[in-house]
């Protein structure tokens, strides 16, 4: 069996709820992700800012000045994120919600509890794309 030599995926978690972050990252440890988890949007956007994650799981209701919808327009909004991954966690999986997600810049919705099958299909997809010669299938949804 040929081992994976390609660098780790950096994920970036904006989760306010403490415990589900640090299982989600924990998780994603296991799947061979370098992880960062901050607790509310304006640190998370700090992070991401600086540490240019290839994806980030938030949150979408988070206590304080910003969401999880804002932590979508601004990353979306910084050329240097332009290949990020965004998935929304959310407890609130109505059309209206996916609606404002994608809207707002986000690539996947995940409903609460997240599904190990859901974590492992996105990394696959960001792999995929990392690539050289990915074709269009393969590549981020617009």
């Amino acid at each position: 069996m040929a081992q994976d030599t390609r660098p780790p995926l950096h994920a970036l978690i904006v989760e306010d709820n403490s415990d589900l972050a640090r299982l989600f990252g924990d998780l994603l440890e296991v799947l061979g992700c370098t992880v960062n988890i901050e607790w509310n949007a304006n640190a998370g956007l700090k992070v991401a800012f600086e540490r240019l994650p290839d994806l980030v799981f938030c949150d979408l209701t988070m206590p304080g000045e910003k969401n999880g919808f804002d932590v979508a327009r601004e990353v979306r909004a910084n050329p240097k994120l332009k290949n990020t991954w965004l998935i929304a966690v959310t407890g609130y999986d109505t059309p209206e919600t996916h609606a404002r997600a994608k809207e707002a810049g986000f690539d996947r919705i995940f409903p609460k509890p997240v599904k190990f099958a859901q974590i492992q299909a996105v990394l696959e997809d960001v792999r995929r794309q990392e690539q050289p010669g990915a074709d269009a299938a393969n590549t981020k949804p617009d």
